[in-house]
């Protein structure tokens, strides 16, 4: 079963490649109505993969708004229905079959994931085919679109997109990722929302993020295996749910943990789920610690999840410095963030309007640029399984 976005962007390429004197509308409806017909199959039929998302062809990285250019001689005819038809209006059909078929789909789950992930797929193909103009241009097209009020009833995608708490990514939000893990029964929803909700939570970027909890708690494990006692500060700490999967957390193996976040709601349930572990809690902004208006003293270990996801490089390299200056001598600290081409981009941006900033390798070696090379003793890098999230760890001499 082929993949509805690709077979629209992959038309461009077809419509250039037809030799001279051919209708190109005519090939257009022909190929849109073989796609129909493809994904009108059984929820059971089999799937052809989709085309690696890493590259893009090169037809992809050469859209634009503009209609196609068609090979010197090939016509349209004069009739209005066969004018030429641009990329915007492919998408427009794209939204059109996606709403559609997400209506009839009822209580069918396999077909709402498999409509969700072409979704998903054709949204990051058009984000990183676009200019930041054209890309703003196509969310608020697809946010004016009735698809919007859809995909709107999954918990996940409207807690996102609302911010009841002032921004996206709150630790609630992260909760509803760590349900999928700890069994917790999912918010309240109308059943397409819950089947969106169970795909979402599921998807590449909320994978990283259950990956990036479970990295983070075997990282202190190990801390604690080595080093009798250890203090941990955990910055923009969210509801500080790695403790759950921390041994030495949960047996109190740690000297000190501390969790310092700005928003009293998320240390409120850290009190109330690791007070009694020995969890500290102190709200305040990350800010504080680059001005020193906080002295929180020093430890072996200081970590931000999902912060940096955030913060411009400037701010990003004096907070990797700070924290550098926080810890004991061979102490460790650990920033992680979001890689680029995540599978979830353009579903993110569009319907959650969750903007991310995504570092590269390099760009993650470049927030150390403040911290003196004298005082390193190593530097190191890795992503989780699925590569949607790195890890920089800096060693202390």
């Amino acid at each position: 079963m082929r993949n509805l976005c690709v077979e629209f962007y992959q038309f461009k390429l077809d419509l250039l490649k037809r030799p001279d004197n051919t209708d190109m509308r005519v090939v257009l409806n022909r190929r849109n109505e073989a796609s129909r017909n493809a994904f009108s199959t059984s929820a059971g039929a089999t799937r052809t993969a989709a085309p690696g998302i890493g590259a893009q062809p090169s037809a992809i990285q050469n859209m634009s708004s503009t209609p196609f250019e068609l090979p010197a001689g090939a016509r349209f005819s004069s009739d209005a229905q066969h004018a030429p038809i641009s990329v915007d209006q492919l998408f427009t059909d794209f939204l059109n079959d996606v709403h559609q078929r997400l209506l009839g789909a009822h209580d069918h789950r396999d077909i709402v994931h498999r409509v969700l992930d072409e979704l998903f797929l054709g949204l990051r193909t058009r984000r990183l085919s676009s200019s930041p103009q054209e890309w703003a241009e196509c969310i608020q097209t697809s946010r004016r679109h009735a698809l919007l009020k859809l995909v709107h009833q999954d918990p996940f995608t409207y807690r996102a997109f609302s911010k009841p708490r002032g921004y996206a990514g709150d630790a609630q939000m992260m909760d509803y990722i760590y349900g999928r893990e700890e069994r917790w029964s999912p918010p309240e929803a109308e059943r397409l929302g819950q089947l969106i909700f169970d795909f979402t939570t599921a998807a590449p970027a909320s994978e990283g993020v259950r990956a990036r909890r479970g990295y983070v708690a075997e990282m202190i494990d190990r801390l604690a295996d080595r080093c009798a006692r250890p203090h941990v500060l955990a910055i923009a700490s969210g509801h500080l749910r790695e403790a759950n999967l921390s041994s030495a957390i949960r047996r109190g193996k740690l000297g000190r943990l501390v969790a310092l976040d700005a928003d009293t709601k998320s240390l409120t349930e850290v009190d109330r789920a690791y007070g009694h572990l020995g969890a500290i809690t102190v709200p305040a902004k990350f800010r504080s610690l680059l001005t020193n208006k906080l002295n929180l003293g020093q430890f072996h270990l200081v970590y931000s999840t999902g912060l940096f996801d955030y913060l411009e490089q400037p701010v990003a390299q004096r907070l990797v410095a700070t924290m550098f200056q926080m810890l004991r001598p061979r102490g460790k600290l650990m920033v992680a963030n979001f890689l680029p081409g995540v599978r979830d981009v353009g579903y993110m941006e569009t319907y959650m309007d969750w903007q991310l900033i995504y570092r590269t390798r390099q760009d993650m070696i470049d927030l150390t640029a403040e911290i003196p090379e004298s005082e390193i003793h190593d530097v190191r890098l890795c992503s989780e399984d699925q590569r949607n999230i790195i890890f920089l760890e800096v060693r202390k001499r």
